[in-house]
């Protein structure tokens, strides 16, 4: 009896490794992920999230992203730290491995309210790190070897070939969404994480020598900031608006 029951617990262990998203059984003997780009986007479709999975990485990444403003994590690497350093830092661990490990290295980190994205964990199938383009067109199976896919670039390709625009009223914002803004002073572009309830957080842009750190506010306060280039508002001109990545479209 013992050992008939011993049995058949081990075949439910084996079954459920083998069927569970992200299970050690799915990966063992996987069959390559397809390449294809069904919506021509520059992502392929194993890339893209679907379901539940969306609303899970835009509530891991927002979480993340806050979890900074209390205390940047030591495997934030200072040289990455700006505004684009921000989104890329939780990108990626909206997609990691959450184990205690991964729990130890924040200060604090807000409570997502979703369960992590099932779907896959990094190193990504087909592009591993290289989950942000920076060339146009669709995705092609050399894009990473060819440099069209990387592990690290600026907002203003994020803008360009990760991101799709929603809007320019930030009322259409979700929590996970990216605000972004032209800095015609300094020629280049800045991005915020929208968090819901009206909060933002970001990154300042400059680096730890110059006091770089990141700020959390509410739109309210974002709408009385001296440079009017940060107002979150149809009527500025440098506010492009709201964008949302495309593994989540």
């Amino acid at each position: 009896m013992k050992f008939g029951r011993l049995r058949t617990l081990m075949w439910m262990a084996c079954l459920l490794a083998c069927s569970w998203p992200g299970g050690t059984g799915s990966q063992a003997g996987a069959v390559q992920p397809s390449a294809l780009d069904s919506d021509h986007d520059g992502y392929p479709d194993a890339l893209e999230l679907v379901g539940t999975d969306r609303a899970s990485f835009a509530d891991w990444f927002a979480s993340v992203a806050q979890s900074q403003y209390y205390g940047m994590n030591a495997d934030w690497k200072p040289e990455t730290r700006d505004c684009s350093g921000l989104l890329r830092y939780a990108f990626f661990n909206a997609l990691e491995q959450h184990d205690a490990a991964w729990y130890a290295k924040f200060r604090y980190l807000p409570q997502p309210h979703t369960p992590p994205v099932r779907a896959y964990s990094l190193p990504a199938p087909l592009v591993r790190y290289s989950m942000f383009r920076v060339a146009a067109g669709d995705y092609r199976a050399d894009d990473v070897k060819m440099g069209r896919m990387v592990g690290r670039t600026t907002v203003q390709y994020l803008i360009k070939h990760s991101t799709v625009f929603v809007s320019r009223d930030p009322a259409q914002a979700q929590r996970g969404d990216l605000l972004m803004f032209l800095r015609p002073e300094l020629a280049s572009y800045h991005s915020m994480v929208y968090l819901g309830g009206g909060l933002v957080v970001y990154h300042t842009g400059a680096s730890v020598a110059e006091g770089g750190q990141v700020r959390l506010v509410t739109l309210a306060t974002l709408m009385r900031h001296p440079n009017m280039a940060f107002h979150p508002t149809r009527s500025n001109p440098n506010f492009l608006g709201v964008y949302r990545w495309k593994i989540l479209e």
